[in-house]
């Protein structure tokens, strides 16, 4: 900021070269100024003139700090670009991070909906299509007097037999 102060106070040093008018009013009191003085008051023309060695250490001092400025200022263009690319990288990466995040999410909950519908058809599949209450008899039925003879088993195998 104080480079940049010293950048217009030497442009403005080099524009010296207009007309200064030196008043001194019946007061007493002096005033420089750029237009000539009243008719009452005591005028005097100062002859301001610019040294061209010192003029062209100014604009010398005033290249120096322009070139200077620039330097930092295309450093500091440097550093912004560097810096909006590495967070935009950083920007790339966490979207990248998110989709990722919500792909798995998303077979998670088709996977979540295909064991469902897979239970859901295993129930379907093991219900009747339609139920039949029982019917109760119109006459009762009578016990078979003589049971069917069963086959034994254990008779023709003598390792099964039992003893009693």
């Amino acid at each position: 900021m104080r480079k940049l102060l010293f950048m217009f106070l030497c442009l403005a040093a080099a524009d010296c070269g207009a007309e200064v008018f030196k008043c001194i009013e019946k007061n007493g009191k002096t005033i420089y100024q750029a237009a000539p003085c009243h008719g009452a008051a005591k005028e005097q023309q100062l002859d301001i003139k610019s040294d061209p060695a010192k003029e062209a250490e100014a604009k010398a001092k005033l290249e120096a700090v322009q070139s200077e400025y620039d330097s930092r200022k295309a450093a500091q263009e440097k550093v912004d670009k560097e810096r909006a690319e590495q967070q935009r990288a950083a920007a790339t990466l966490e979207f990248a991070r998110r989709n990722a995040i919500a792909q798995q999410e998303q077979a998670q909950a088709q996977q979540r909906q295909a064991e469902a519908l897979e239970r859901q058809n295993r129930y379907n599949n093991n219900r009747p299509y339609f139920y039949l209450p029982p019917i109760a008899p119109r006459f009762p039925i009578a016990p078979n007097p003589r049971p069917s003879p069963q086959p034994n088993r254990n008779r023709d195998n003598p390792q099964l037999r039992i003893n009693p």
